[in-house]
Order: C-alpha cells, then sequence, then structure tokens
C-alpha cells in the first residue's frame, strides 16, 4: 500500500491508534501491582479484581453513550470530552490512598474509555473502502502493542518508583494526546476535512455531529448498569462457606440483576433512540459472534488478574518473584497476542472466519490445559502463556470479522459498538471470577502474615478457562451451521 505522508488520513490514523496504545498501556502497566494493592489498601483477593472491573463497568454502559453523544455534538468534541476526562480519571488514581478512592478514579477512567468506538468510527469515516481493513488492523493491533509496552514497563516502573508513579508518568502523553486530536483531528468526513462521504444510515454522521436530535437512553444505562453489577457482585460474594446472611445478599443481588435486565428489555423496546439495538443484540450469527467476543475479553483480563499474584506470591502460593519479573512472565501471552493481531488478515484470508475461530478455541482449550497441568513450573508457564495468547487472539480476531461480514454496511458503526459492550462485560467478568476462586481457596504461609490463595485457586481458574473453551467450539459449531443453512437456503 502507497502511504501519501501529505494525506490527513493517515496522521488521524497515527493519532487515534495511539490512543488505543495508551489506554492498553495504562490499564497493563498497573497489572503487576495488584499484590501491592491487596497489602496497601488491606482488602480480599475478591476485591482486588474491582480495581480492573471498576472502570470496565463503567465502560460498558458508556460506550453506547458516548456513540450516542458523539452523534449529536461531533465526534471530535466527545473524543477530546473523554480524553480530559480519563486524564482526570488517571491522576486521581495516583493519589488513591484507600480502595474506595480508586475505585471512583478508575470509574472516572472508564467514562473515558468510551471513546473507543468514537475514535474507530473517525477512521471510518476517512478511510476509503480498501484501507479499512488495514486501518481497524492497525488500530487492534495497537491494543496488543500498548499491553506489551505496558507490562514491560509497569513492571520496571513498580518495582523502582511505586505503583503511585505508573499513573503520574502516563499523565504528560495522555495531555500530548488531548492537544494532537484537538490541533490535527478534522471534523469533515474525508481527507481534506470535508465532508464528502455519503451515508445510508441516520446514526452515521461526520465528526461534527448530526442535525437530527438524538436523546440519549439516561434510563436505559442506569437500568442497565445496575443490572451488570448486580451480576458481577453475585460472582464477587459466591463460594463454598457461604453464611445465611451471604445467601441473602446473593438471592438480593440475584433479583436486583433479574428486575433491572428484564426491565432494560422493556425500555429498550419503546424508546426512540435505545441504548442497544436489541434486534441486532439477539441477532443468531451477531449475538454468538459477540459472545465469542466476550470470551476472549474474559481471557485476557482473567490472566491478567492472575499472573501478577502467582509470580508475586511468597512460595508455595507463587513464585516469590519481583513485579519487574511478574510483568516479564506475561509477556509472552500479551507478545503472541500482539503477532497474532498483526497477521491476523493473512490468518483469515488463508483459513476463513470459522475456521480461525474454531482452531483459536482449540487452541485455547490446549492452553489453558497446560496451565492447569504446569502452572507451577517457568518453563511450561511460560510455553502455556504463549499458546492462549495465540488462541484468544485467533478467536478475538474471527469474531471481530464475523461482526463485521455479517452486518449490512449502514448499520457498521451500531454493531461494533454493541460487540464492544460485550468484549467489555466478558473483560470485566474475568477478573471477577478469578477474585471468587482466590477468595475461596486459600492457605496460611509460616512467618507470613495473612493468607494467599491455594494451588486449588490457581486449578479452578484454568480449568474454567478449559471449559468457556469448549464452550466457544459449540458456539462455533452453531455458527457455522448457521452460515451452512443460509447459503443452501438463500432468502
Amino acid at each position: 500500500m502507497r502511504i501519501n505522508l501529505k494525506d490527513k488520513s493517515w496522521s488521524t490514523l497515527v493519532i487515534l491508534s495511539t490512543i488505543g496504545l495508551t489506554v492498553m498501556y495504562i490499564e497493563t502497566m498497573v497489572a503487576p501491582a495488584l499484590p501491592d494493592f491487596i497489602n496497601e489498601f488491606d482488602i480480599s483477593y475478591n476485591t482486588a479484581p474491582w480495581i480492573l472491573t471498576s472502570y470496565l463497568v463503567v465502560a460498558v454502559v458508556m460506550t453506547p453513550i458516548m456513540g450516542s453523544l458523539s452523534d449529536i455534538y461531533g465526534r471530535k468534541r466527545i473524543l477530546l470530552a473523554g480524553l480530559v476526562i480519563y486524564a482526570v480519571g488517571t491522576f486521581a488514581a495516583g493519589f488513591a490512598t484507600n480502595i474506595y478512592f480508586m475505585l471512583i478514579a478508575r470509574a472516572v477512567q472508564g467514562v473515558g474509555i468510551g471513546i473507543f468506538p468514537v475514535a474507530v468510527a473517525i477512521v471510518r469515516n476517512q478511510s476509503t473502502e480498501k484501507r479499512l481493513a488495514f486501518n481497524q488492523g492497525i488500530i487492534t493491533s495497537m491494543f496488543a502493542t500498548g499491553a506489551v509496552i505496558g507490562l514491560a514497563a509497569g513492571g520496571t516502573i513498580i518495582h523502582y518508583l511505586g505503583w503511585r508513579a505508573t499513573f503520574f508518568t502516563i499523565l504528560p502523553i495522555v495531555i500530548i494526546l488531548i492537544v494532537l486530536v484537538w490541533r490535527f483531528i478534522y471534523d469533515g468526513g474525508d481527507d481534506n476535512g470535508k465532508n464528502t462521504h455519503k451515508h445510508d444510515s441516520k446514526f452515521a454522521v461526520d465528526n461534527r455531529g448530526s442535525q437530527i436530535k438524538f436523546r440519549v437512553d439516561v434510563k436505559g444505562a442506569i437500568v442497565f448498569s445496575i443490572g451488570i453489577t448486580s451480576i458481577l457482585l453475585i460472582i464477587t460474594n459466591v463460594d463454598d462457606k457461604m453464611s445465611l446472611t451471604d445467601w441473602y445478599v446473593v438471592g438480593t443481588l440475584s433479583m436486583i440483576g433479574i428486575v433491572s435486565l428484564y426491565t432494560f428489555y422493556h425500555i429498550e423496546n419503546r424508546v426512540q433512540f435505545p441504548l442497544m439495538d436489541l434486534k441486532m443484540v439477539l441477532s443468531n450469527v451477531l449475538l454468538s459472534a459477540n459472545i465469542l467476543r466476550m470470551m476472549a475479553g474474559l481471557f485476557m483480563f482473567a490472566i491478567l488478574n492472575t499472573m501478577p499474584i502467582l509470580i508475586r506470591n511468597p512460595k508455595p502460593s507463587g513464585f516469590g518473584e519481583s513485579a519487574i519479573n511478574a510483568a516479564l512472565i506475561i509477556v509472552p501471552f500479551m507478545l503472541a497476542y500482539l503477532i497474532v493481531g498483526l497477521s491476523s488478515g493473512l490468518i483469515l484470508s488463508k483459513l476463513g472466519n470459522i475456521r480461525v475461530i474454531l482452531v483459536g478455541s482449540v487452541i485455547s482449550a490446549v492452553g489453558f490445559a497446560t496451565l492447569v497441568l504446569f502452572f507451577h513450573s517457568l518453563v511450561p508457564l511460560l510455553a502455556g502463556l504463549a499458546v492462549l495468547g495465540i488462541g484468544s487472539q485467533m478467536l478475538h480476531q474471527g469474531a471481530i470479522n464475523i461482526n463485521l461480514v455479517s452486518t449490512p454496511k449502514h448499520q457498521t458503526g451500531i454493531s461494533f459498538g454493541i460487540s464492544n459492550v460485550f468484549y467489555l462485560m466478558g473483560s470485566a467478568i474475568g477478573p471477577t471470577i478469578v477474585g471468587m476462586y482466590m477468595h475461596a481457596n486459600q492457605l496460611s504461609i509460616n512467618g507470613m502474615p495473612g493468607s494467599y490463595p491455594s494451588s486449588q485457586a490457581y486449578v479452578m481458574i484454568f480449568s474454567t478457562g478449559i471449559a468457556l473453551s469448549l464452550l466457544t467450539i459449540i458456539i462455533d459449531i452453531f455458527i457455522l451451521n448457521k452460515k451452512k443453512n443460509a447459503y443452501e437456503n438463500p432468502s
């Protein structure tokens, strides 16, 4: 592909890809510090995952809201607003002195994370059909790149400067990105800043906003957030040593979750501008592909939550290594994720979507099986993480492409936003499941204060990964049959 450096769309791609890289950098660089949060904030292993989960829950809700707001006020304005909010949350997180302060700061960051689909929409708005796949691959790969850099840099920063420095050192970069977006992202729809693209959907607008008067579905957003949070709290509170009071709490949360999601369903069917297009959400192939994306997010963030604790906790609960080594041990997972992401176009063209997700599901199962059997040995652990990184990224890329090819062109933006919500939900559920197992299976170590996750906790975490990988294979077969029937019986 010939690159014209005077083409403003290239600067747009670089800036917006850097946003994705920076966001993932920030999220992975704090992962090696999870044991530090547990000790400093004096929190349990099922509370610690909320440091990752809290911002994801907010991002789940804010993603479609940011999309709607960008249609009203313009994508550039909302992108800038989201980056400013993200900078505020990042700055505040560095001053956290307790878990509640940290969760609030992370929630503020979650508001900012909702801008990612807006950034994708801007890139799509300025991409020709020939460049769309290339641009999409670049943005996706930047997430994995940011994760690799974040792990390597985060472990070093935490080891020498402490976890607070991870937030403060990245803040200048976020501020620079705000300036670059303000200065170089244009409000028009084409490469020269002019709105020359034609759109088929009332939701497809240029970066300046639409003349159509949208209404943000506030009721739907509130009810949906209550429902999702209730589900995550249920997972957090379930273990094999529950008292009568615990069962009462879980029962109450279950009722709140059921009522909230039922109410959300009815709200979305009645409002003019729903938070989510439920017809699209419940479409068989799209729903299946989005569940696969949810699983991919679950796998990634479960690993990011599990490995730092396993590596840094003292023997025999863990390896007793430093934050630097904890980060380095996770790198094979993210490096494999990055390589497969960069090669996804070639892989998809050679194997096809269905084969890619089938192979990815099988490889993921093999990766988790390796971790179940050998998580206590370093070399097999590294190999298992690399295998899992390959499998989960193949699953992720295949699911994204199935979503794109199964969605009418004029609904691609809406469909991608919904798909991103599923991915964020999986990313929030993963750490919550990990925390549940770690809290329920602990041991004491002579001469060490407190208790630590036992080997059984890790066996259960990775065994759940195997079970979910097998579930994705069933979903893959379902999609294959649907595609085959559609081909044999065209409407």
